[in-house]
């Protein structure tokens, strides 16, 4: 195909997790990739990225130029498929950002980072709720990455086990904690959840994951402590013990297992 792009392994890593996430800003770039300089996470994003073709630009209505968003274009999508390093439903349109969820999903990103640098955990393997939505759950994305996936039978079979409806979290990740292989599943509370959204939360998690561990981030601390009662009257004594809640500020700043409260503990308020 003509209109490959060359993309090195370490410009793939970055295009890669972008693209998982949909899109990025110059500031979680940063946080990721260049934490010592946010000016040069900038320069490559515009200098280098976009003026390569790698990466679209857009900004959301009322936002500033630092919060513009990247996202991949075709070509460096369709690139990165032939070298087997994207695995994506489709190669020929690069995505659609909604507006109106990017607060949200800018914070699932920071979260993803926090857990991701952490120094409790290694080997990370994650999937965001974008790739879940595409049909790509932990199995298919494991298999990919072991090279044991066929992505012409995986993508002309028409199935997508995330239906269009169907509520995925906002991310699922495996990791080594004190030595134990374990699997996760993150919830972010952006806005106070109704009883009915918490119904649906709650059994879709226990239903589709039932021996993940089950990690609830609300905004803030008060809306957190609301989380734990809530779920105290949700989830069985036998099942709380799977269950832990955290608010935003602790996740991005404190270390990953000072800042969880287990369902089955009583609340410090």
């Amino acid at each position: 195909m003509s209109n490959l792009l060359e993309i090195n392994d370490n410009e793939a890593e970055h295009l890669v997790w972008i693209h998982s996430n949909k899109f990025i800003i110059p500031d979680v770039f940063h946080k990721k990739f260049f934490k010592k300089s946010y000016r040069y996470a900038c320069r490559v994003l515009r200098k280098y990225y976009l003026k390569r073709g790698f990466l679209h630009i857009t900004k959301a209505e009322g936002t500033t130029f630092q919060d513009s968003m990247y996202f991949l274009t075709t070509a460096a999508i369709q690139s990165l498929d032939s070298k087997d390093k994207i695995l994506v439903r489709g190669t020929k349109y690069p995505v659609k950002i909604n507006p109106y969820e990017r607060q949200h999903d800018l914070k699932v990103q920071e979260i993803r980072v926090a857990i991701e640098s952490s120094e409790d955990l290694s080997d990370i393997f994650w999937v965001t709720d974008f790739e879940m939505r595409s049909g790509i759950t932990p199995v298919i994305k494991a298999k990919f990455r072991e090279g044991k996936l066929d992505k012409k039978i995986w993508r002309s079979n028409g199935s997508n086990p995330n239906s269009t409806g169907r509520r995925t979290p906002d991310g699922y990740f495996e990791a080594d904690l004190e030595g134990q292989r374990e699997g996760f599943t993150i919830e972010f509370e952006n806005h106070p959840y109704n009883d009915q959204k918490l119904n649906r939360m709650t059994t879709y998690l226990k239903y589709y994951y039932p021996n993940a561990t089950k990690l609830v981030v609300s905004a803030n601390r008060e809306n957190s402590v609301r989380m734990i009662k809530a779920l105290q009257t949700k989830i069985k004594g036998e099942e709380q013990h799977q269950w832990f809640v955290s608010d935003f500020e602790k996740v991005k700043t404190l270390p990953f297992k000072k800042i969880w409260h287990q369902l089955n503990h009583p609340i410090k308020e």
